[in-house]
C-alpha cells in the first residue's frame, strides 16, 4: 500500500509542477514494473520509453484467439509469421527481433511469467502452447535493451502476470467452437477470505484437426495459486502443469501452394511438449519505507519431436526420418530490496539460476511416398546421431534508481551485471568431448522523462543488453560440419555474445478523450547470431555477424467517443545488416553469392505495418467490432543480396477481422468472430530453396531442381462462435 501511495505522490508531484497548482485527488495510476520482480514500479505516464500494456478484459474484448494473435493485432511494433501453420507455433517479431518457438530462430526478446524467465535453456525459445492464457491478468511490453530484464532483452521484454484469488475473485468459463472442428474450453475461479488467504485455479483445453493438411493440434494446462496477504506480508505459491502435441508443417513451395492452399511440402513434423513450473513469491514491507521481495522457482520440461526431411547430398536414401528427445531442468532464486522516500527511489537485487539438459537425436534412412510423407525404410536401423548433456549457470546483480530532478523532470538510471557459464558434453558418433564457455557483461541504462504540460510528456532513454549463445548454438557453429536442427550437434568453434544498444526518444499525450504517443528508436546489435543454411535440406550452422541495425518510428492512438472505442498503431522499420559478408544457403553459389553489405535488408521483416481496431456499442446488449491489419512487402530469406530476381520479395497484404458480442444477461454473453473476413490469400514469410517437388510431384530421374520460393501460407477465412459465463461475488 505504501508503494502505491508513493507512486501516486511522484506522479502527482510532476503533474503539480506542470500545472503550478496543488492536486488534491488523483486518478488510478497505471504502473510498469521496472524489473521482473514486483515492488519497484513506475507510473506508465513517467516511463522513459514507449511501453505498452493490456489487461485481461482488454485482451478478451479484442477478440483474438491466442496471446500471439492479440499481440499481432494490437501491440505496436509487433508482427507475426505463421511459419508452422499452428496458432500456438507463431513466430513473433518486435522492433525487428524475434520471440519464437522454433529452434534456430535468433531470440531477441525475453519473456517473463510472474517474474520467471520463460526462455528455455536449449535454444532460448518460448512455447506459447505451454502458457496459462486463462490465468493471465495482463501483459506489458517493455521496450529497448533494458538491462534490468536480463539476458535476451535486446529489443524488449514481454512481461506476463497471472491472476490470484485476491485480485480476481469469482468464476469465469468460456467455450468456443469453430471451423475445421476447432474446440477450446477455458475456466478460472478465484476465492478470497477475510483472514487474508486466497486461492485461484485456471485451465485451458484445446483441440483441432488444423486448417492445413495433416496438422492436428491439442493442448491442456492447469494453473493453481494459493497465498496469503496479512498486514505488510504477502506471499503466494503457484503451480503450472502444461502439455501439448502440435503439428507444424512449415513452408510450402509456391507451385504446390497455387494448386492447394492447404498443402504441406513434406511430413511429418510433430512436437510433443510438457512443462511443470513451481514458483514462490513473497514480499515484506519494511518500516523504513522499503520492501524486501524473494522469489524461488523450479521448472522441468520435455520436448519430443518427429520429423521427416530431405536427405543431405550424397546420402543413399532420398529422405531422413528423425526423432529428437529433450529434457530440461532449471531452478533459481532472486531477491530484491526497494526503498522510496518522497521523489527518490532505488532498488538493489540479485539473481542466480542453474539449468541442465539432455538432448538425444536419432536418425533413420527413409523414403517419400506419393503424398510426400517420410517413411522409414523397412529394416533400416535407427542411428543414435547426437548425445548432448549441457549445464549452464547464470548470476546477476542489478540496481536501479528514480530521481526527481525537478517537480516535472525525472531521471531513472540502472545497471546490471550478467555472468554466464555454459558447459556441454557432446558425443555420438564421435567420443564424448566437453567444452566450456564463459560470458560476462556490465549493462547500463539511463532514462529521462519531462512533463512539459499536464497532458504532454517527453521521454528519452539509452540502454545496453546482451544475450549469450545457447547450448544449441554452441553445438552447431562449424561451417564444415553443418547440422539439421536440432540434429548433428558437435563441439564447435566459439561464438561471441550479442551486445545490443538502444536509443529511444518520444512524446505522449492525452486530451479530448484521446491518448497518443510517438517514438523513434535505434538498436544496434554487435556480433549478432544468425543461422546460415548450407544446402537443400535444413542443414546449417550458427555464426556471428559483426553488426546489424534496427531503427524505426512507432505511432499509436486510442480513444473513446460516444459509443465508439478505437485503437490505431503504425510502425515504420528499417532492419539492415551493417557489415559485409555472405549468408550461405541452398541458392548461394560462387557465381551468385548471397552477399550482404551495409544497408542490405534483413529478410522477413515488413517495412511498414498499420493496425486499426474499432468497436461500436450498437445496442446496450450488442457490440460490433473489426480489426484491420495491413503490412508492406518483406525480403525473402536466402535472397538478401537480390541476386535471384525470380524470388523477388514477398508481397504485402491487408486483412479484416470482424466480431460481434451479445450480452444475454448479467453473467452470460455470446460472440461470433470471423478472421480474414474477405478470405484473402496471403503469406507471412518466405524463403528461397531448391524445389524437389514442383507442383507436389517428385522430380524425374536426372532432372535438376530449380530455385523456388517457399511460403508460409496465411489462414483462410475462419469463423467461430462462443459463449462466456462470468460471476463476481
Amino acid at each position: 500500500m505504501r508503494l502505491r501511495l508513493a507512486l501516486a505522490a511522484v506522479a502527482g508531484a510532476i503533474a503539480a509542477g506542470a500545472q503550478a497548482q496543488v492536486v488534491h485527488t488523483l486518478p488510478p495510476v497505471e504502473v510498469i514494473q521496472q524489473m521482473p520482480l514486483p515492488g519497484f514500479e513506475i507510473p506508465r505516464a513517467l516511463y522513459p520509453g514507449n511501453a505498452q500494456q493490456a489487461g485481461a478484459a482488454g485482451m478478451r474484448e479484442a477478440g483474438a484467439g491466442t496471446l500471439p494473435e492479440f499481440m499481432n493485432r494490437r501491440l505496436v511494433g509487433v508482427t507475426a509469421s505463421e511459419v508452422q501453420g499452428s496458432p500456438f507455433q507463431v513466430d513473433i517479431s518486435y522492433r525487428g527481433q524475434r520471440l519464437s518457438p522454433l529452434l534456430g530462430a535468433p531470440q531477441g526478446l525475453s519473456l517473463y511469467l510472474d517474474g520467471v524467465r520463460m526462455n528455455q535453456p536449449f535454444g532460448d525459445v518460448v512455447s506459447w502452447d505451454l502458457l496459462p492464457e486463462a490465468a493471465l491478468a495482463g501483459l506489458a511490453l517493455v521496450p529497448g535493451s533494458n538491462p534490468l530484464y536480463g539476458l535476451n532483452t535486446l529489443a524488449g521484454a514481454l512481461v506476463l502476470t497471472t491472476k490470484s484469488g485476491r485480485t480476481h475473485p469469482g468464476t469465469e468459463a468460456e467455450l468456443s467452437l469453430g471451423q475445421d472442428q476447432r474446440k477450446r474450453l477455458d475456466f478460472a475461479h478465484g476465492q478470497r477470505w477475510a483472514s487474508g488467504w486466497h486461492a485461484f485455479a485456471a485451465g485451458t483445453g484445446f483441440d483441432e484437426p488444423g486448417w492445413r493438411d495433416r496438422s492436428p493440434g491439442r493442448l491442456a494446462n492447469l494453473f493453481l495459486k494459493a497465498g496469503r496477504t496479512q498486514g505488510d506480508t504477502d506471499w503466494s505459491l503457484s503451480l503450472l502443469q502444461a502439455g501439448s502435441e502440435l503439428t507444424g508443417n512449415g513452408l510450402v513451395n509456391e507451385s504446390l501452394l497455387a494448386l492447394d492452399r492447404r498443402a504441406v511440402y513434406t511430413a511429418p513434423d510433430r512436437t510433443r511438449s510438457r512443462d511443470t513450473l513451481l514458483n514462490f513469491q513473497g514480499s515484506q514491507e519494511l518500516a523504513s519505507d522499503g520492501t524486501l521481495a524473494l522469489q524461488a522457482w523450479y521448472r522441468r520440461s520435455g520436448r519430443d519431436g518427429s520429423n521427416g526431411d530431405v536427405a543431405d547430398a550424397g546420402d543413399e536414401a532420398p529422405a531422413r526420418f528423425h526423432d529428437a528427445r529433450l529434457r530440461q531442468w532449471e531452478s533459481g532464486v532472486s531477491t530484491q530490496w526497494t526503498r522510496r522516500r518522497g521523489a527518490l527511489g532505488f532498488a538493489l537485487g540479485a539473481e542466480a539460476a542453474t539449468s541442465r539438459l539432455q538432448h538425444d537425436q536419432y536418425g533413420q534412412d527413409a523414403q517419400f511416398d506419393a503424398g510426400r510423407n517420410v517413411l522409414p525404410e523397412p529394416g533400416s536401423q535407427q542411428v543414435h546421431e547426437v548425445a548432448l548433456r549441457g549445464r549452464s549457470t547464470r548470476a546477476s546483480l542489478f540496481a536501479s534508481g528514480l530521481l526527481a530532478l525537478s517537480p516535472h523532470t525525472q531521471l531513472s538510471p540502472s545497471l546490471r551485471w550478467n555472468g554466464v557459464r555454459v558447459a556441454n558434453t557432446l558425443g555420438q558418433p564421435a567420443p564424448a568431448g566437453t567444452e566450456e564457455f564463459r560470458y560476462g557483461a556490465l549493462n547500463p541504462a539511463l532514462g529521462l522523462t519531462h512533463a512539459a504540460t499536464d497532458t504532454l510528456t517527453l521521454f528519452a532513454s539509452a540502454g545496453q543488453g546482451n544475450r549469450v549463445p545457447t547450448a544449441l548454438e554452441l553445438g552447431c557453429a562449424d561451417p564444415a560440419r553443418p547440422c539439421v536442427l536440432p540434429t548433428g550437434l558437435q563441439a564447435d568453434p566459439f561464438l561471441r555474445q550479442v551486445v545490443s544498444r538502444t536509443l529511444e526518444a518520444g512524446v505522449r499525450g492525452q486530451g479530448a478523450g484521446v491518448q497518443w504517443s510517438a517514438a523513434l528508436f535505434r538498436t544496434v546489435n554487435r556480433d549478432d547470431i544468425v543461422f546460415a543454411r548450407s544446402g537443400v535440406s535444413q542443414a546449417g550452422y550458427f555464426t556471428n555477424v559483426d553488426r546489424t541495425r534496427r531503427r524505426g518510428l512507432e505511432l499509436a492512438a486510442q480513444g473513446r467517443q460516444g459509443r465508439w472505442d478505437w485503437h490505431l498503431g503504425y510502425t515504420a522499420l528499417a532492419a539492415t545488416y551493417q557489415a559485409t559478408g555472405v549468408l550461405p544457403g541452398p541458392l548461394s553459389t560462387v557465381a551468385q553469392p548471397n552477399a550482404f553489405q551495409p544497408g542490405t535488408r534483413i529478410a522477413g521483416l515488413p517495412r511498414q505495418v498499420l493496425k486499426l481496431a474499432a468497436d461500436w456499442q450498437a445496442l446496450p446488449e450488442l457490440k460490433l467490432g473489426a480489426d484491420l491489419l495491413a503490412q508492406s512487402s518483406q525480403g525473402v530469406a536466402g535472397n538478401e543480396s537480390g541476386n535471384r530476381p525470380e524470388l523477388g520479395s514477398l508481397a504485402g497484404y491487408a486483412l479484416l477481422h470482424a466480431r460481434a458480442t451479445w450480452r444475454l444477461g448479467p453473467r452470460w454473453q455470446a460472440y461470433l468472430r470471423i478472421n480474414n473476413l474477405f478470405d484473402r490469400r496471403y503469406a507471412s514469410a518466405a524463403a528461397g530453396n531448391l524445389d524437389l517437388f514442383p507442383g507436389g510431384q517428385a522430380l524425374a530421374p536426372g532432372a535438376e531442381p530449380q530455385a523456388a520460393r517457399f511460403l508460409a501460407p496465411g489462414a483462410p477465412r475462419y469463423a467461430l462462435i462462443g459463449v462466456r459465463y462470468a460471476w463476481e461475488p
